[in-house]
């Protein structure tokens, strides 16, 4: 059909290369041969990213699919030991990792922890927050108090900062040297924070500087980090499992925790990324994913069901005003014949907003024009209308039962879980507090 939008550079500069082919003929083999090995240089090479073909298809449009090559990242080139940064006899004993989205070998990173004696901050999308020594889950908790760390020597970070922002300002308030370790070009230091960037990858660097590594007799820096984490975890615990009625926070640790082993979470933008990251724990098997769109809510239902045709038992944690952005990824799901669970967080509005200063200092029927964008949809009667059944969750518990129900028979469902805006931030502060103090009580250091 005629194309009614130019897709030449259609997505401009987020791509390394944007190509528009010929249509494909048997005389211009040769062409293809050198465009393919131009997209395959710009995608998988020195700068790996994603490249955009815009490419006319012959008819009758079908053929045969084939298996994609296994990229071999020993291609690139081995880091210089040399700088202070990659030099293990260098390394202070007070260093912290912080694993966010984007890292190709979480053992490898891991294993390098364990030798340095390092704490890990662990996005759940790194791979890295799993059932591990050095791992810490609720960094953002630890480092909301004040003066928190100041001790820390070096900060090592693999891929993209984590959501939290109260980690992003430690980062950035902190005088340590902060080492980011990123195959690509992309420089993600929106506080300038960076002050030495090794370009490879996870892997390739956590591999060789172990190699070159003893591991430390020191525990006690780590121990003092995974003390506190212990700490703030069963805080967390004891505080959601008194709760009598659906809390954000619990319904995603419960979801976290329900996702089968071996299975994918999908996880929208604003509040359900963060609390994922601030209040889940340590587990294995799961691999979390996340997908801002263009600007954090479109496109989130189409990129759980793109993961759910892989094959993989996937949940999506979405928020409702994503939830209805999306809602044409909805369109011949249930015929699709994907495993995936739904759990939409419904609390009638952009949730996200109530915790920003806008909240305080608008009058409140204003704020919710702007801001709070209460949409008053039915979302359990626009599920039924795609054809997809619906539960609605009463508690905490209660969301992650109907998880587990909808991994164990298969297909599409829908997890409805209705909240709070004014409560949900009640519930946040609590929870920091709590963890705070349980963290103190650990022994954890706060000057």
């Amino acid at each position: 059909a005629p194309q009614t939008i130019d897709q030449v550079d259609l997505y401009g500069s987020s791509v390394r290369l944007s190509v528009d082919a010929p249509v494909p003929a048997t005389s211009n083999r040769s062409s293809w041969r050198a465009l393919a090995r131009r997209t395959w240089w710009a995608t998988a090479g020195a700068d790996p990213g994603p490249v955009h073909c815009n490419l006319p298809f012959d008819e009758p449009l079908v053929g045969t699919p084939a298996e994609l090559p296994t990229l071999d990242d020993s291609q690139h080139a081995v880091i210089d030991l040399g700088d202070p940064f990659t030099d293990p006899g260098a390394l202070p004993a007070c260093g912290l990792i912080i694993a966010g989205s984007g890292i190709d070998d979480a053992g490898a990173v891991l294993l390098l922890a364990e030798k340095l004696g390092w704490p890990v901050l662990a996005d759940p999308r790194s791979g890295c927050r799993v059932e591990h020594r050095c791992v810490i889950a609720h960094g953002d908790t630890l480092l909301r108090s004040v003066g928190a760390q100041n001790d820390v020597e070096m900060v090592i970070r693999f891929g993209a900062l984590p959501a939290s922002k109260v980690i992003g300002e430690w980062v950035a308030s902190s005088s340590a040297p902060h080492v980011h370790v990123d195959p690509t070009a992309a420089v993600n230091d929106p506080a300038r924070s960076v002050t030495h960037r090794v370009r490879q990858s996870a892997g390739n660097y956590a591999n060789s500087v172990s190699a070159l590594t003893e591991p430390v007799d020191d525990q006690s820096w780590l121990d003092r980090w995974r003390r506190a984490d212990d700490a703030v975890e069963e805080a967390f615990a004891v505080t959601l499992g008194a709760a009598t009625s659906i809390t954000e926070p619990g319904v995603a640790r419960n979801v976290v925790a329900a996702v089968p082993s071996g299975g994918t979470l999908v996880v929208s933008s604003s509040m359900p990324v963060r609390d994922v990251e601030w209040f889940s724990a340590r587990r294995e098997g799961l691999t979390v994913l996340s997908n801002r769109g263009a600007n954090g809510i479109d496109g989130v239902v189409s990129t759980a069901v793109g993961v759910a045709l892989s094959g993989v038992p996937t949940v999506l944690l979405i928020g409702d005003v994503a939830f209805l952005h999306d809602t044409n990824g909805l369109l011949g799901l249930d015929a699709r014949g994907v495993d995936l669970c739904i759990v939409v967080v419904d609390n009638d509005g952009g949730g996200i907003f109530s915790f920003l200063p806008q909240a305080s200092a608008l009058e409140p029927t204003q704020f919710e024009q702007l801001f709070g964008t209460p949409h008053g949809v039915d979302l359990s009667m626009l599920a039924h209308a795609h054809g997809l059944p619906v539960l609605e969750a009463t508690d905490d518990l209660t969301v992650g039962l109907a998880v587990e129900a909808s991994m164990a028979t298969g297909g599409v469902h829908v997890v409805l879980a209705r909240s709070n805006r004014s409560e949900n931030v009640a519930v946040h502060e609590k929870l920091h507090q709590a963890g705070i103090a349980a963290a103190a009580a650990s022994g954890w250091t706060t000057a």
